[in-house]
Order: structure tokens, then C-alpha cells, then sequence
């Protein structure tokens, strides 16, 4: 299929080796474990199970407690977009990105258990949230709330809230104020892309996060084009709104999420040192809807990306790559921009008035079409599926009694999926009971877990078992030691994403074994100083285990690598004592 592309050179600016002998899986073979029981100590009841559907689409697995219609609809147009911007924007969806879990909340008030602590206000500014640590994420949406009560940072409210126990066709019955109107798809949208872009290193200024997903939240595709950049006329209104009107009680439809010409236009801009100083934890970044900052991070960035025929482009991703070295001031702002802050939002207030800008996409051949998503397939969701899933979104969102509930109670009635078993693993690991963490731990890497942290932690206390009983007075492990930590370590290496410490863990049983590495043993650390080159630790450990090996030629360029990247004096001193000791280069 042929495809012609459109201006979009901007957001383009913006990733196994040989067999280990002796290594076999991650669990001792023929080996039985037998797992721990939870008691319980109050007359309460096990909650009902909860009907929940199942599905997966590329990158994610999919929870949804709305109706199998609206989920299906719902994750269909996302699998458009999710290709769409896999066109237009190659390279960002990374192979070997985080597993992420995808909660659509449609009924029962679910989404607010979610919401972090701190977070939770009566007046929530948010539909949609991230939640992400580690290798693990997981986005959820609140797909049942129509219609939102907004207190914004500027004290605005509009008030209305969702009807209690309105479904995914609900609307709004309460009084008052007509309130802000949620679509959830442009929310999916949203969080998506911040998702993406909150995984690149080093991350990105909240503010152009921020600007990304509202341009994307817009963008606009068919069968046969991919429209990025395309800002709405401020002076339409919506259908919804159009129907009021012709009935007789204009001004009552609840506001709506639209793009910054329309939003921006009656409202009071905040200081460009305002504008770029909210972080990402910042209330303002954290509650979007109806927030003036959101909408004005918008304005800059399509101003800076798109904005005059795409002019400020380059002064734009100068400002951008700066910022990953420089901190933010009005002088480096006015020496890329050559503006001052007072200046630039003289000139984002005529860019809200008028906006003269120029559109980016692509478009599919003559008589040709975009390619199509894969069919959706979605059937009701297993007991332990449901737990893990919002189980380690709970933890996530820090509520860990929670998640523990989630996870215990399928576990209680018979559930023994193996990568359920790896989720209280990891659970129990977190809570400090490392017997009880490694029964759940050894029974799902038996079971053929998917999980690479279970795997990681299995390793720790395969390793710390070993060192508490080393195979010889100098305490080197054993060969059986070693391969006991090296088995789960490189079932955890095929697994994504990849993690620094698998490699760093690989170095440091190794360095312990009464056995001496090859170099195809030691082939897998190239393999992690490539994926993490700034990993100082890893990059000395590697070096230091060729050194041992008898490598010392493929250790040199280690250590001078450890040299360039090493961030403080004590690291680089490692380095050059290592290197010190080195015999002379022939």
C-alpha cells in the first residue's frame, strides 16, 4: 500500500543472544510446592464474584465491567487509533514496552476506588488515569460518568454530577449547573499517549506531555486519511448543543472538552512561568478537564509544532532538547525563542484568536486503504483474571489492603492461575514475608508464569538462600546454586520488558559461582549493557566479569564506556582502578 505523508517531521524527532549451557527452566523439576492458606478471622462473607469481560488486543490485556456492546465499540475505535498512530508517528509504540492493563470502569461506581490516595476530592477534574511503576501499568477509565463536577485550579465550577448507579448510556439527572461533559474515548486517547510518552527517557516536560495528548485526542481518521494537527472551528457547536437549542433551552448542555481556540477564547491565560512550571505530580496535570493549563499547554505546543506553516518548528524541539540539560528560565526560553515569557503569551493569546497553523497525517494511494485493526475478540473474564487485574491496579494506586482483597479472595475460592499465584508473590514480597512470597513465587514459575518481576524476586531469594549457605568456605555458590538463580533469571530475560537489574543479578551471581563464565555465558550482559548503556553498575559488573573470564580486550571498551556515562567521582575512580589493572594493551 502506498502512503503519503504530510507534514509531520516534527513528532518524528521525538530501542537474544546465544544459549547458556546448563540452564533449563525457572522451576526445580519434578519438584512439589506446596502452597500457603489464608485464614479468615471474621464472620463477613466472601464478596459475590463480580461479572467482568476478558480481552486482549496488541499491548494490552482489557478488563471492562460496561456492556459487551459498548466495551467492544470502545476498544475497537481505540485499536483504529492505536494504528493510526502507529503510522503516523512510527517508533513510539515500542516493542518492548511495559504490559499494560486497560480497566474500562462502566457500572458500580468502580473507577473512584482507583483514584490514588490524595488524589480523591469531591469535585475530581479526571475521567482517566495512569497508573505506573516499574515494569507494571495499567490505564483506567471511568466509562459510566457522563457528566463531572469541576472545582478548576482558577476556582471555576461547573457544577453536575453523574446520576448514582448511571450506566455507560447514563446521563445526567442532577440539578444545578449543567457540569463538564466526559467522552471517553478521547480520555483513552489521552492517557495513551501520555502513557507512551511518560516511558521515554529522559521524560519530557509535563506541559509538552500535556500539549501531545490533546493534539492527538483530536486527531481525525477515516478509511483512506490520518489527520493530526486539525484544530475545530470555535465557532460550532455540537450536535447535542445544536438540539437544545432548536428545543428551546440553549445553555443548558454541559460544557464541553473543546480544542484550545474554542476553550482559551473568553478565558484569562496564565504567566508562561505558571505554564511551565507544573509537573507532572502537579494537581493541574493530574485534573485536565476544564483546566485552563491544559488547554493553554495545548495552544504552545501546536503553536510550536504546527503553528505560521510549521516556522517555529525548529526554535521549538531547540527549547525542547534543552530543557534535557539546562533547567528552565526566561533566558533560555528568550534564546530559543527570542521572545520574552510576557511576549510569548501576547503571541499564544493571537494564536487562540487566530490561528494560522498547517496540518500533518498521512493519506492511503489511489483507489487504496488504510489497513484494518485485528477482529476484537472479548468473553466473560475468569475470577482470577478479574483479581489480578484490578489487583495490581490497586497496588499501583496504593491501595495494597485493597489489592490484596482483590487478589486473595478468587485465590480462596480454588483459582491457582499461575500468573495470579506470581501477583500475591509479588504482594507478599512487597510486604516483607519472603517464605510465604517464594512458595507462590516457585509454584508460578511451574506453572509457566508470565510475569518477568515474579521471576526477578524468585531469583533474589534463590540468591540470598545460596548465600546463607554457600557451597565452600570462600563462599562461592555451588553449580547448582548458580544455576538455580541463572534459570529464573533468564526466564525472565525472555519475557518483556526487559529489566536492568535481571542483568545486574546475572553479574552478581556469577561474580559468587565457583564456576568461571565463558564468553558465551557472559554474551547475555552485552546484551544488558546495550539495552541500559547508562547503568553504571551493570557496565562495571560487566567488565569486571570479563576481566575475570580472560577478556580483557572485550573489557576495555566497558570500562571506557563506564568512564564516558559514570556520573559522580566514586564511580569513575571504580573505573579507572579497574582499568589500572589491566595488563598493557599489545
Amino acid at each position: 500500500m502506498k502512503i503519503r505523508r504530510f507534514s509531520f517531521g516534527a513528532l518524528l524527532v521525538m530501542g537474544c543472544l546465544g544459549r547458556t549451557a546448563g540452564l533449563g527452566a525457572a522451576g526445580p523439576a519434578g519438584d512439589i510446592v506446596e502452597l500457603p492458606t489464608y485464614t479468615v478471622t471474621d464472620r463477613r462473607e466472601l464478596p459475590a464474584p463480580e461479572t467482568w469481560f476478558y480481552g486482549r488486543i496488541a499491548g494490552f490485556e482489557v478488563l471492562s465491567n460496561a456492556s459487551e456492546k459498548a466495551t467492544k465499540r470502545l476498544v475497537g475505535d481505540f485499536q483504529r487509533f492505536y494504528l493510526a498512530l502507529s503510522l503516523v508517528w512510527p517508533g513510539v509504540q515500542q516493542k518492548n514496552a511495559v504490559p499494560t492493563s486497560l480497566i474500562l470502569c462502566g457500572r458500580g461506581g468502580k473507577f473512584d476506588a482507583f483514584i490514588p490516595p490524595g488524589q480523591q476530592r469531591p469535585n475530581r477534574a479526571m475521567a482517566s488515569l495512569t497508573l505506573r511503576a516499574g515494569e507494571q501499568a495499567a490505564i483506567v477509565i471511568d466509562f459510566q460518568t457522563k457528566v463531572l463536577t469541576l472545582s478548576t485550579p482558577e476556582g471555576v465550577a461547573a457544577a453536575a454530577t453523574t446520576a448514582a448507579g448511571a450506566g455507560e448510556d447514563g446521563v445526567s439527572l442532577g440539578g444545578g449547573d449543567p457540569g463538564f461533559q466526559v467522552d471517553a474515548y478521547r480520555q483513552l486517547y489521552r492517557e495513551y499517549i501520555r502513557f507512551l510518552l511518560g516511558g521515554v527517557e529522559p521524560r519530557g516536560p509535563a506541559w509538552f506531555e500535556e500539549g501531545v495528548a490533546q493534539i492527538f485526542m483530536a486527531m481525525e481518521v477515516t478509511k483512506t486519511t490520518i489527520t493530526v494537527g486539525k484544530v475545530e472551528n470555535p465557532n460550532t457547536i455540537s450536535a447535542e448543543q445544536s438540539a437544545l437549542n432548536d428545543a428551546g433551552i440553549s445553555g443548558t448542555a454541559p460544557a464541553e472538552d473543546r480544542d484550545f481556540n474554542a476553550a482559551l477564547a473568553k478565558r484569562r491565560l496564565l504567566s508562561m512561568d505558571q505554564l511551565l512550571a507544573v509537573t507532572h505530580d502537579a494537581p493541574e496535570a493530574r485534573g485536565t478537564l476544564g483546566g485552563t493549563w491544559a488547554k493553554q499547554a495545548y495552544a504552545f505546543v501546536h503553536w510550536g509544532l504546527y503553528g505560521d506553516q510549521g516556522k517555529h518548528q525548529k526554535n521549538f524541539l531547540t527549547f525542547l532538547r534543552r530543557l534535557d540539560r539546562e533547567p528552565v528560565s526566561e533566558a533560555l526560553f528568550k534564546d530559543c525563542f527570542k521572545q520574552s515569557y510576557r511576549e510569548m503569551l501576547l503571541t499564544i493569546r493571537g494564536y487562540v484568536e487566530f490561528t494560522n497553523y498547517r496540518l500533518a497525517g498521512i493519506q492511503a494511494g489511489k483507489g487504496e486503504k488504510l489497513p484494518e485493526p485485528p477482529p476484537f475478540e472479548l468473553r466473560e473474564a475468569t475470577e482470577a483474571e478479574a483479581g489480578r487485574i484490578t489487583g495490581d491496579a490497586l497496588r499501583l494506586a496504593g491501595h495494597v489492603p485493597a489489592a490484596r482483597t482483590a487478589m486473595t479472595v478468587p485465590y480462596i475460592r480454588g483459582e491457582r492461575d499461575p500468573n495470579l499465584l506470581a501477583a500475591i508473590g509479588l504482594l507478599e514480597r512487597a510486604a516483607g514475608d519472603d517464605p510465604r512470597a517464594r512458595k507462590f513465587l516457585e509454584a508460578a514459575a511451574q506453572g509457566k508464569a508470565v510475569r518477568p518481576r515474579a521471576f526477578l524476586e524468585l531469583a533474589r531469594l534463590r540468591f540470598a538462600a545460596a548465600a546463607a549457605k554457600p557451597a565452600e568456605a570462600r563462599e562461592r555458590f555451588s553449580a547448582e546454586q548458580t544455576a538455580a538463580v541463572l534459570s529464573a533469571l533468564f526466564t525472565a530475560r525472555t519475557q518483556p520488558p526487559p529489566l536492568p537489574e535481571i542483568y545486574e543479578l546475572i553479574a552478581a551471581t556469577w561474580a559468587r559461582s565457583i564456576v568461571t563464565p565463558t564468553a558465551e555465558h557472559l554474551a547475555v550482559l552485552d546484551e544488558g549493557v546495550r539495552f541500559f548503556p547508562r547503568r553504571t553498575g551493570l557496565v562495571y559488573a560487566t567488565a569486571e566479569q570479563k576481566v575475570r573470564a580472560g577478556l580483557v580486550a572485550e573489557a576495555r571498551p566497558l570500562i571506557d564506556l563506564g568512564l564516558r556515562v559514570a556520573p559522580d567521582p566514586a564511580i569513575r575512580e571504580k573505573f579507572e582502578t579497574l582499568k589500572a589493572s589491566l595488563p598493557a594493551a599489545k
